[in-house]
C-alpha cells in the first residue's frame, strides 16, 4: 500500500518533491538516529522501530511509502520482516541493511521482493540517492508494486492455513482413528508452515502421554527434549498465544501451541523449522494457535464419536450372544471366533488398530441369525425349502444391518463373506480368491476352526491337532493358504485356552437349521 499523494514530473521532466512516509527498523540505536537525520533531509517523514515486532505493530496502523530495515535483528529478522510485509502489502518497497557477512542474505532477500540494500557502512549520500531513485520509480509506475515469486509463496501459504483449518474439521467426521487422525494433522501442517518437524503430544485421562511425531528424525529428537524442559511454560500459555522453544543459537526455530479442552487432558502441538528458512511470523503464529485449537475440537468429536461407536458395538454384540446363549451348541461361538480372528491378524502383522477391527468382525459375523425366528432354527423337522433359503441368507441380513453404519463398513464385508469359499464355491456370491475381502477369508478360517473344535449334537468336538490339520488341507480350496499358514502358527496351547471359553452343555438336541448353520461354518 502507497501513500494517496502521487509523486509528479514537472513540465521540464523534473522530479517534484513529495514527503515520503518511511519507516526505519534497526537495533543499532546509532545507526537508527543517522537514518532518521538522513531520510528527513530529504524531504521525509520518518517514524523509527527497533525491532521487527514493533515494525509489524506499525505497519498494520498505517501504510508507509518505505520501510528500511536491518536483516541482523534479536527476534524476527530483516528477512522475517520482509516476508510479513510483503504477505499483507506487496507494493511496499522493502529495503534492507547489510554489512558484508550479510551479502548472501541481502540477495535472497532481493529475490524475494526487496527493492534494493544498503551496504554498511552507509553515507548520506547514498540515501539521498536512495530516496531519488524511489522518487523516479513511483512517478514512471515503477515502484515496487510487482508480486515476486516470494509473494506467490505467501499468499498460497495464507490460502493454504485457511484451507488446513477447514480440512482438521472435516477429518472429524470421516471416522478415522484417532492415531490416523493426528498423522493427517501433523502432515498438513508441515506442509503449511514449511517446517521440518512436528510433534503432537496428547495425555489421556489417566495422564499418560502419547507423542506422535513427524519430519527430520535429529530435529524431532531435539524438540522432544526441549518440549520436556518447557512443558509447564507451554501450558501455562494457556492457549492464548504461542511458546517459543528455542532461540537463534539452536539453528532452529521451534514453536509450540497449547491444544486447549481435550477433556480431562493436556495436548500440545509444537513444529521446527531450519532457522535459513526464516522465524515464524506473527500470521504463522496465530496459524499455528489455530490450528491446535481446531485440533481440539475435532478431538473432542473423535472422542464423543467414539463413545457413540463403542456403545453401538456393544449392545449389537450383546444381542449376539444373547442369541447364541440360547442353544447351548452355539453359545460363545461368536466371542470364541472374535479371539481366534485377533490371533490371526496378530500374527500376520497388522497393526494394532486392525487387530482391534478384524476382532470386532470376528464378534458380529454372525449378526444375521438375529432376525431368523426361534420357531426356524428349532425346528424338529425337515427344513422347506423357503426355510433352508432363509438360514442360508443370514450374511446378507447381517451386511444390510450394518449398511447404514458406515464405520462397520469393512466389518459388515466380514459378516457377508465369511461363508464364501477360496475355490468359489461357498456363498453368497460365490466370489472367489482373493475377489473375497482379506477381513472374510480371515474370519472364515477362524469360525471354521471352532465349529471343529465345539461339540455338535452329532459328533463330539475334534482334537485341536486334528482341526489345525483340517484347516491346512482345506488351504486353496475352502481357505486362502496365506492365512491357513498364519493359523498353524498361533501355539497349539492358545488355541486351547481359547477353545474352553464357555462351558458348552447340550441340553437339548438343536433343530435342522442350527444343524445346517454349525455344518456350513
Amino acid at each position: 500500500m502507497t501513500s494517496k499523494t502521487a509523486t509528479q514530473l514537472n513540465e521540464t521532466g523534473e522530479i517534484q518533491p513529495e514527503t515520503l512516509r518511511v519507516l526505519l527498523v534497526d537495533d543499532n540505536a546509532p545507526v537508527l538516529r543517522f537514518l532518521a537525520s538522513a531520510v528527513a533531509s530529504n524531504d521525509c517523514a520518518a517514524t523509527t522501530a527497533s525491532t521487527a515486532e514493533q515494525a509489524l505493530e506499525l505497519l498494520g496502523n498505517a501504510p508507509f511509502d518505505l520501510v528500511v530495515s536491518d536483516i541482523k535483528m534479536p527476534g524476527l529478522s530483516g528477512l522475517d520482516l520482509l516476508r510479513a510485509i510483503k504477505g499483507t502489502q506487496p507494493a511496499t518497497p522493502v529495503v534492507l541493511i547489510t554489512g558484508v557477512p550479510s551479502v548472501n542474505s541481502a540477495v535472497f532477500g532481493l529475490r524475494h521482493g526487496a527493492y534494493d540494500y544498503l551496504p554498511k557502512p552507509f553515507s548520506v549520500t547514498e540515501v539521498r540517492e536512495l530516496i531519488h531513485r524511489l522518487r523516479r520509480d513511483r512517478a514512471e509506475g515503477n515502484g515496487n508494486v510487482t508480486y515476486p515469486a516470494g509473494l506467490n509463496e505467501e499468499l498460497q501459504r495464507r490460502q493454504g492455513g485457511v484451507e488446513v483449518l477447514s480440512s482438521i474439521g472435516e477429518l472429524a467426521l470421516q471416522g478415522l482413528e484417532p492415531a490416523r487422525f493426528v498423522e493427517k494433522v501433523l502432515e498438513k501442517t508441515l506442509a503449511n508452515l514449511r517446517c521440518d518437524a512436528a510433534i503432537m503430544v496428547l495425555s489421556d485421562q489417566e495422564g499418560k502421554f502419547n507423542a506422535s511425531r513427524m519430519g527430520q528424525p535429529a530435529m524431532v529428537g531435539e524438540l522432544l527434549t526441549l518440549l520436556h524442559a518447557h512443558f509447564a511454560d507451554v501450558v501455562k500459555a494457556g492457549g492464548r498465544e504461542t511458546y517459543a522453544l528455542t532461540n537463534k543459537e539452536h539453528g532452529f526455530e521451534a514453536l509450540a501451541a497449547l491444544i486447549p479442552g481435550v477433556g480431562d487432558a493436556v495436548g500440545i502441538l509444537c513444529m521446527g523449522r531450519d532457522a535459513r528458512t526464516g522465524a515464524f511470523l506473527p500470521d504463522e503464529k496465530g496459524l499455528l494457535l489455530g490450528y491446535a485449537q481446531t485440533t481440539a475440537v475435532a478431538l473432542q468429536k473423535i472422542v464423543l464419536r467414539e463413545q457413540i461407536e463403542k456403545n453401538l458395538v456393544d449392545t449389537i454384540s450383546s444381542f449376539v450372544i444373547a442369541l447364541e446363549s440360547k442353544d447351548p451348541y452355539l453359545k460363545g461361538h461368536s466371542a470364541r471366533v472374535s479371539l481366534y480372528t485377533g490371533e490371526i491378524a496378530k500374527v500376520m502383522g497388522m497393526p494394532t488398530q486392525d487387530v482391534v477391527l478384524y476382532t470386532r468382525a470376528g464378534l458380529l459375523h454372525d449378526l444375521g441369525k438375529l432376525v431368523m425366528l426361534d420357531n426356524i432354527l428349532r425346528k424338529p423337522r425337515q427344513l422347506t425349502e423357503e426355510e433352508f433359503e432363509i438360514v442360508r441368507s443370514h450374511p446378507v441380513v447381517g451386511d444390510k444391518i450394518l449398511k447404514p453404519l458406515r464405520f462397520l463398513s469393512c466389518e459388515a464385508k466380514a459378516v457377508r463373506h465369511h461363508h464364501e469359499r477360496y475355490d468359489g464355491k461357498g456363498y453368497p456370491d460365490g466370489i472367489q480368491g482373493e475377489a473375497i475381502p482379506l477381513i472374510a477369508r480371515v474370519v472364515t478360517v477362524a469360525d471354521a476352526f471352532d465349529a471343529m473344535t465345539s461339540d455338535r449334537p452329532y459328533r463330539a468336538k475334534r482334537p485341536i491337532a486334528a482341526a489345525i490339520d483340517e484347516i491346512s488341507r482345506g488351504a486353496r480350496t475352502q481357505f486362502d493358504p496365506v492365512i491357513a499358514e498364519a493359523f498353524v502358527t498361533i501355539p497349539p496351547a492358545r488355541l486351547k485356552q481359547i477353545s474352553r471359553q464357555f462351558d458348552l452343555r447340550p441340553a437339548e438336541a438343536p433343530g435342522p437349521a442350527a444343524r445346517l448353520l454349525a455344518d456350513a461354518e
